[in-house]
């Protein structure tokens, strides 16, 4: 199976995505990339929950050009009115341009129209405990 992005949320609905077959659709398909901006917060608490390797962000510290990184909207707003969305791929890379103290990171900010297709549907649901002790996943992009 392709590399699944699982997310959890406070009330238990678990979403999974296809994040390899996603990304291989942002190759071909070329959607617009933006400058997103960083939330440190966020990219300390990838750490916390075992979102991340180090090794992985240091493997990748040696690369001179990254992918950009896969949000996606997830079809709600917050107080601020701003879109909702979760970030399918490019934690490392994400967690990386935090340690490197860019404000900003290169990516795609996928509309629902774009990502719902690789929403796997038949997964069973997990804890965000049962999440947090999963292995983290290592890709070779």
């Amino acid at each position: 199976m392709n590399a699944v992005y699982t997310f959890v949320d406070n009330n238990g609905t678990n979403i999974h995505i296809n994040s390899e077959g996603l990304r291989l659709w942002c190759i071909a398909n070329k959607p617009e990339i933006f400058w997103l901006p960083m939330n440190e917060k966020v990219a300390q608490d990838f750490v916390r929950d075992n979102v991340i390797s180090l090794d992985r962000v240091k493997e990748l510290s040696t690369r001179k050009n990254l992918d950009p990184i896969i949000m996606v909207k997830d079809g709600t707003f917050g107080s601020n009115g701003h879109p909702n969305a979760m970030l399918v791929d490019g934690h490392h890379r994400y967690f990386l341009t935090f340690l490197r103290k860019q404000p900003f990171i290169e990516g795609y900010f996928l509309e629902e129209s774009q990502w719902r297709p690789f929403q796997i549907h038949w997964l069973r649901d997990i804890s965000a405990e049962e999440l947090k002790r999963r292995p983290v996943t290592k890709r070779n992009y």
